[in-house]
């Protein structure tokens, strides 16, 4: 299936069916395309939706009632076909509802469905997901959307920065062969700012878990900024294949195992569980500030 769009005066967005990727994240009044349009020497994928683990499982194995089910990095949902549900010139809603293949990597009956909302300079993304069982309903989920770096065209990578809303001490996570490690990363962030470089991401994605921001802005110069919000979500990564020209700002709910977890999936640090045909919804606003 072609790609989906979505329109208004401010913004122009791509959407593929396949994952309910966004693919297009496009600034009309700059004539310009932020989001990564992805190079398969780097990092093939734009926007990905995690789903339904956030990072990696150890040895890629989910535990349930003591039996394993394979599950690889991120989960299963990037990679399936969603189906469109409904679409206006603003809104489009995406539907994947499992099945027997679903199943067989993770156990448990589900509906996700992913909605795109714009309004006027912001992109609302949605997940809803649905405990479609008597059962408890274990899950992870976040976005993963990569933007360029530089963002705009003849500005210096490393004049780009991250600014929190809050003063952010609190160590970071760190990741060890995709698994989070007990050893802790000092906050490299000065006075709500994280300076972007690349020798941030020599060892991996910069996780934070426990923060005092629900929003951050990724600031190129004076002339474009993106503001990032994210009220439904604890943890948030920040990510690039070192040397690469983009930069990923992951709003999560839910994280990588820890090293040395040999316990049940739904007793996994990070995860949230819906009872019984219950449903639960989480947004992230992405809005362009143009000078």
């Amino acid at each position: 299936m072609s790609h989906l769009d979505l329109s208004n005066k401010d913004l122009s967005i791509k959407i593929n069916p396949l994952g309910a990727e966004l693919q297009s994240f496009y600034a009309n009044k700059l004539d310009l395309e932020l989001l990564w349009q992805a190079d398969a020497d780097y990092w093939p994928r734009h926007a990905p939706i995690l789903f339904p683990i956030v990072g990696k499982l150890i040895n890629n194995q989910l535990i349930d009632n003591n039996k394993t089910y394979p599950l690889t990095q991120h989960g299963f949902a990037r990679d399936m076909e969603f189906e469109p549900i409904f679409q206006s010139a603003e809104f489009l809603q995406l539907r994947l509802q499992s099945s027997d293949a679903t199943l067989e990597k993770y156990p448990y009956p589900f509906e996700l469905l992913v909605e795109y909302l714009l309004k006027d300079n912001m992109l609302r993304t949605t997940f809803v997901i649905r405990n479609n069982s008597e059962t408890s309903l274990p899950f992870s989920v976040g976005g993963h959307p990569a933007f360029n770096w530089p963002l705009i065209p003849g500005i210096e990578k490393e004049s780009h920065y991250i600014l929190f809303e809050e003063n952010e001490n609190t160590p970071l996570r760190q990741l060890e062969k995709g698994l989070v490690s007990p050893k802790s990363l000092p906050s490299p962030i000065i006075n709500k700012k994280l300076a972007l470089k690349d020798e941030l991401f020599k060892n991996d994605a910069l996780i934070f878990d426990g923060l005092n921001s629900n929003k951050i802005t990724y600031v190129a110069g004076e002339q474009c900024k993106l503001e990032m919000r994210f009220d439904d979500f604890p943890q948030f990564g920040i990510w690039t294949k070192y040397g690469a020209d983009f930069i990923c700002l992951e709003p999560w709910l839910g994280y990588a195992s820890p090293q040395g977890y040999e316990g049940e999936f739904r007793d996994k640090p990070g995860i949230k569980t819906l009872p019984s045909y219950a449903e639960a919804a989480v947004s992230f606003d992405i809005l362009l500030n143009l000078s």
